[in-house]
């Protein structure tokens, strides 16, 4: 009784485990956009063509367009689902804490979604009668579906960004950035009260938020952090003639020569910087860029 106990709890444990692991997302995306319209697609098709659900039943001299209408219907909810709930939750809609779970939710949601409004609009037009009934037993049965596709990605996604980022470190020694454009390069940040000069090999890397940037740089005594109050777009600006450092987060600019290392899971990349514990996430739109620098 005691084995059975204990591989159950072990099972269970393993379970929970899988449903934490990092998981990218498509959410507030163009990929997400185009997965609404492929539902839409696949929603208007199977209502002309296959007509479930007491469709072929509705007579009406517009009836093919009325039914395509439910894959009108079914591409707003998924846009509601992809691009309006991250608005309104956006500590769950995090990408940065995304998760198995949270995808298997996601999905499950956007079916729950999608389900309504159909419901809606089947009885605004009388097209046929769906009931609250039937959109909670749809949207159950999608569960495992869901869990299947997204354990699937969730696999391929951390093979993909493991071993890209196994390559990109292996090829960080050969990395050789352009030099500097100009004679005597020192950078000046902060236009008036605190400022902070220093050579491109002394900054490792910088964080911003909305008007205030935090410095992370090489002296003497080790890494130091400075804060000057000065935006992104300064930052960039006095970084522009320094081919060393790239953009790849919203709030990072990094010194390439400042890489450790790359690790990849199945959210994506994230950097190990040289000289500290510090790490920092790559944005989606910039994989690619990451990507091409390890070539």
């Amino acid at each position: 009784m005691k084995k059975l106990s204990n591989f159950t709890a072990k099972i269970l444990n393993n379970f929970t485990d899988s449903l934490n692991k990092p998981m990218a997302t498509s959410i507030s995306s163009t990929r997400g956009f185009i997965i609404s319209l492929l539902v839409g697609l696949f929603v208007a098709i199977v209502a002309t063509g296959v007509q479930p659900f007491g469709l072929a039943e509705f007579n009406h001299e517009s009836k093919t367009l009325f039914l395509a209408g439910f894959g009108l219907v079914a591409f707003i909810g998924m846009l509601i689902a992809k691009f309006i709930f991250p608005i309104a939750l956006p500590n769950f809609y995090n990408d940065q804490t995304w998760t198995v779970a949270r995808q298997i939710t996601h999905l499950t949601v956007s079916v729950f979604v999608v389900g309504i409004l159909i419901m809606f609009y089947a009885q605004v037009f009388a097209i046929t009668q769906f009931s609250i009934v039937n959109i909670l037993v749809a949207t159950a049965i999608s569960i495992i579906p869901a869990a299947v596709i997204t354990f699937i990605q969730q696999g391929l996604f951390h093979n993909k960004f493991t071993s890209n980022a196994e390559n990109i470190t292996s090829s960080l020694g050969s990395i050789n950035p352009p030099a500097s454009q100009q004679l005597f390069p020192v950078m000046v940040f902060g236009e008036s009260g605190k400022k902070l000069s220093l050579v491109p090999n002394q900054l490792i890397y910088a964080e911003t938020s909305k008007d205030s940037t935090d410095f992370y740089w090489q002296s003497l005594m080790g890494v130091e952090k400075t804060t000057i109050q000065t935006p992104l777009s300064q930052v960039e600006k006095e970084l522009a003639a320094h081919p060393q450092f790239v953009r790849l987060h919203r709030n990072f600019v990094v010194n390439m020569r400042g890489i450790h290392k790359v690790e990849g899971n199945a959210r994506g990349y994230r950097l190990r910087i040289a000289r500290t514990k510090h790490e920092i996430p790559v944005s989606r739109k910039f994989h690619k860029k990451l990507e091409q620098l390890g070539q």
